[in-house]
């Protein structure tokens, strides 16, 4: 387990984008391997990525001076929650991570923690206290860390690519 101190955030630039796909690859792989259709479309696509740089949300995580992580960090940022099939523990403004990964080498090494708990902490600069994420069904790594961190299931979320299991926290 790495020290949070051995951890630097920063925003992502366009310099990052292909150390980024680089990334999503491995976690592409990982989940294909574990037999999750979950990213086994092609996404997040090199144009998400770059979206998510233009539009301030990516933040990478370095660790050893390498880019051990990546996440979008967006604030009321999920249409779709608004048709949530279930209920939600809050209304209101909330933090939302996507496209959360982590590079191969660095995998147990407390990168994918590190980056929910920056988001949590982004959220609260900015005076949001609900944390939602969405994930696979049987991405059972990310459901033992929302449940690790507390989070709570509150129901069933539908994109075009397939249903996600819904959990939040209050921060």
């Amino acid at each position: 387990m790495t020290e949070e101190c051995d951890i630097v955030f920063r925003k992502a630039t366009s310099n990052d984008v292909d150390s980024i796909m680089e990334i999503v690859a491995d976690a592409q792989r990982s989940l294909g391997d574990r037999g999750i259709d979950q990213w086994q479309d092609g996404y997040p696509q090199r144009d998400r990525i770059k979206d998510d740089i233009r539009d301030g949300i990516g933040w990478i995580c370095e660790l050893q001076g390498d880019i051990a992580g990546y996440a979008a960090i967006v604030i009321n940022g999920e249409p779709e929650y608004e048709n949530l099939e279930g209920e939600w523990l809050s209304t209101g403004n909330y933090v939302v991570v996507h496209r959360i990964c982590v590079r191969k080498k660095f995998v147990r090494h407390g990168v994918a923690s590190a980056l929910l708990r920056h988001a949590a902490k982004e959220a609260i600069l900015q005076d949001v206290h609900s944390f939602k994420i969405d994930t696979h069904e049987k991405n059972q790594y990310m459901l033992n860390l929302l449940e690790k961190f507390g989070f709570t299931y509150c129901g069933i979320v539908r994109y075009e690519h397939g249903k996600r299991v819904a959990f939040e926290k209050l921060l």
